[in-house]
């Protein structure tokens, strides 16, 4: 995390938070709760939309989107268009997903969205730390 990082949380709507602050966990439970998105459905393509709409263009292409998600959302054509804007708009997407990777066979929302973007089990330590090295790659 440096001071030109950007975190945005997401459900049916898109919040920004700040990566600093957030970095206590009982900090980011509490902001979570606060800004309005806990509790709501995922509707990622809504969300990435408005993040690929944002007039400071936070997404360019000196941007690594990193983007948490089980793929569960609500519309997925939108998402997937979203998925695809935001992959032009990028210098690199990269998702992370808390499923086990033994379980994506029997998804077939993970299967959609790893075959538009390199997509990294994210679910332990050890995981994260080797979605880090593929960061670097």
């Amino acid at each position: 995390v440096s001071e030109h990082t950007k975190v945005f949380l997401f459900s049916e709507t898109l919040a920004q938070a700040d990566a600093f602050s957030l970095q206590n966990m009982d900090l980011f439970r509490n902001y979570v709760r606060q800004c309005g998105i806990y509790g709501k459905g995922t509707d990622l393509g809504a969300a990435l939309q408005k993040l690929c709409d944002l007039p400071d263009k936070v997404l360019n292409q000196s941007t690594t989107l990193l983007i948490l998600s089980d793929t569960k959302t609500i519309d997925h054509n939108a998402a997937i268009a979203a998925v695809e804007q935001a992959k032009r708009l990028c210098g690199k997407v990269l998702w992370l997903n808390p499923i086990p990777q033994y379980m994506w066979k029997y998804s077939r929302s993970i299967r959609i969205y790893e075959n538009l973007c390199p997509m990294v089990c994210c679910n332990t330590l050890q995981s994260l730390a080797q979605a880090c090295k593929k960061l670097i790659l």
